[in-house]
């Protein structure tokens, strides 16, 4: 079956997702209670993580013709089914994006112990990222261009 899957697209938003997660990071190194600029960082640096999520996933699933999703939730379930993730990762992104709702709806809300909580277990981000090439790489094979430097 050939699949048109926005490969540029792809590739873009994980980019952005990288630079996301060095946001993230220096947020963390530069955290105390007096420095709002880092708790608005990385409280924007890791809303837009998920939203690189979400995205990337609705591309793959438009792309690789996967069933249609009911929400955000619902697209980590279907890369789960899909074997694009693995299950321990899909608890972790269904997780964020419950916090990244809470973020954008009710900001208000949101502790700063908790956005530090949050900031400090991202790791799925960078799994997510090699999970996310290494089945653009097994399911396209040379069509797929893969990240810049990256050997082929």
């Amino acid at each position: 079956m050939i699949y048109e899957v926005d490969t540029e697209r792809i590739k873009s938003q994980l980019e952005y997702l990288e630079r996301c997660l060095d946001v993230m990071f220096d947020a963390r190194e530069a955290w105390s209670r007096d420095d709002r600029l880092a708790c608005f960082a990385g409280a924007r640096a890791l809303h837009i993580g998920v939203e690189c999520v979400i995205d990337v996933g609705s591309t793959m699933i438009d792309g690789f013709i996967m069933r249609d999703p009911g929400g955000y939730l619902d697209i980590v379930d279907i890369l789960e089914d899909e074997n694009v993730v693995p299950s321990y990762g899909a608890v972790r992104l269904k997780e964020l994006i419950r916090f990244r709702d809470r973020l954008v709806r009710r900001y208000h809300e949101v502790s700063e112990e908790e956005l530090f909580r949050e900031l400090s277990d991202t790791e799925v981000f960078h799994s997510y990222i090699t999970w996310v090439r290494d089945y653009l790489k097994q399911e396209l094979g040379s069509a797929y261009p893969g990240p810049k430097g990256e050997e082929r």
